[in-house]
């Protein structure tokens, strides 16, 4: 009796891909029933796995496609479904070797479920130790497989096509008869394939570090190559202002040379007033940008925020506490908020009251907005504005929101919304990790 019920319940299966999920994917409460839920049709064969894959992987893509924390359990999960069997089944037929070598007889399935448990248990904890010894680059991988939720998805989709070829093996040995030599020769093939699938994920990986290291250096030199512009464009300014100074002065000399106090006096009042103008706009932008203690997004603001001024804009910026850090990339935020500011100083100039205002909000915890909000002269279709090539402005290709769209989508703890009124339209970027 006792025996019919572990030859059913398959338990040494079960068990080893349970201890080998939380080995792999690391022991946390939520996953406590997860992982032994999920690992379920381990104990009615691997036809019953065959088909909770294809129904798990299904129903994956329709909800689960841009959660990099699902897809990274998922991932797992996958990765465990193809292990345990050629691990289980390898030990299975060493021990019977062994124990056949020693004693001339073959142990039964319960006896070999039982004796595998020990090696089992003991390539458990190799990964422990693997896992362990290389933990800094694993983190690293992590962060950078996680970082991109598209990319984490093509690997879900590379793992489980392995895990669809190797169970179809496996169900044709487990419901057909065949001989030992030929289950063998299937065994060897899973094993090629398994080691061909790690191989392959290898590649992906350090070809997608590759091309993240390669995006983040052109960001650098791209955010060092605006920086140098913006020197150089002070540097001009400064030399602008300078002969501007010397020209007011020479003007200011002809009405003192031709004894005319009162136009000398009135022009020097227009000319204070005029440089007063430009201080205050100066130190009240400086005041309101003093909370963003992140550099190269305070650089870009007061930039582009000074462009606007320059042209007649008015120009607002709120930060309500002090902000050191987002826990975003910041490359991505910038090109964001670039994006905005050039669209909404375009927006403004054929308008003769513009108006943009910048805030920032932190909020509880890792909670951020990021508002970029700009008068309009026409209303704007919001259906249409995301898509690529759409643009209301002449002459400009409608990319840069396409391009926000992307970054967004691309970015679990990134989301966007659009508002507008009849003659305004904000830009929000909700940021919320935790």
């Amino acid at each position: 009796m006792i025996n019919s019920l572990f030859n059913n319940l398959a338990f040494n299966p079960y068990l080893f891909s349970v201890l080998l999920a939380f080995t792999l994917a690391g022991v946390k409460r939520s996953d406590l029933l997860l992982y032994p839920l999920l690992l379920l049709p381990v104990l009615f064969g691997y036809q019953y796995v065959l088909a909770a894959i294809i129904a798990l992987q299904l129903i994956s893509q329709l909800f689960a496609r841009g959660q990099a924390k699902s897809l990274s359990r998922l991932f797992f999960y996958y990765l465990v479904l193809i292990l345990y069997p050629i691990l289980g089944e390898l030990f299975g037929w060493i021990v019977q070797l062994l124990f056949y070598f020693f004693t001339h007889h073959l142990l039964d399935h319960v006896a070999i479920n039982l004796v595998c448990f020990l090696p089992e248990i003991l390539i458990c904890l190799l990964f422990c130790f693997l896992k362990k010894h290389f933990a800094i680059n694993l983190e690293k991988i992590a962060a950078d497989v996680k970082g991109n939720p598209q990319f984490l998805n093509l690997l879900v989709w590379i793992v489980w096509s392995f895990l669809l070829v190797t169970h179809v093996i496996w169900s044709m040995i487990e419901v057909f008869s065949i001989a030992p030599l030929v289950e063998l020769g299937l065994m060897t093939i899973v094993l090629l394939l398994i080691t061909v699938l790690f191989f392959n994920l290898y590649q992906a990986i350090q070809k997608n570090q590759e091309i993240m290291a390669t995006r983040i250096q052109k960001a650098e030199i791209q955010q060092i190559q605006e920086y140098s512009s913006r020197l150089e464009e002070a540097n001009i300014s400064l030399r602008k202002a300078r002969h501007d100074y010397k020209n007011s002065l020479l003007a200011l000399n002809g009405y003192l040379l031709t004894a005319d106090v009162a136009g000398a006096s009135k022009y020097l009042e227009e000319l204070v007033a005029d440089s007063n103008r430009l201080q205050e706009a100066a130190n009240s932008m400086t005041l309101e940008l003093a909370n963003l203690q992140i550099k190269e997004l305070k650089y870009l603001i007061i930039d582009k925020l000074q462009q606007a001024q320059d042209q007649g804009i008015k120009t607002k910026v709120e930060i309500n506490k002090p902000i050191a850090t987002l826990p975003v990339n910041i490359v991505s935020i910038i090109r964001c908020v670039g994006i905005f500011l050039d669209n909404a100083i375009e927006a403004c100039q054929s308008q003769a009251d513009g108006q943009i205002s910048v805030l920032l909000t932190k909020y509880s915890g890792n909670n951020y907005s990021l508002i970029v909000q700009n008068t309009i002269s026409q209303p704007v279709n919001l259906a249409q504005v995301l898509k690529p090539r759409v643009t209301s402005k002449q002459n400009h290709d409608g990319l840069g929101l396409d391009n926000v769209n992307e970054i967004v989508n691309s970015d679990p703890y990134l989301s966007l919304e659009i508002e507008q009124s009849v003659s305004e339209i904000s830009f929000e970027l909700v940021i919320q990790k935790g």
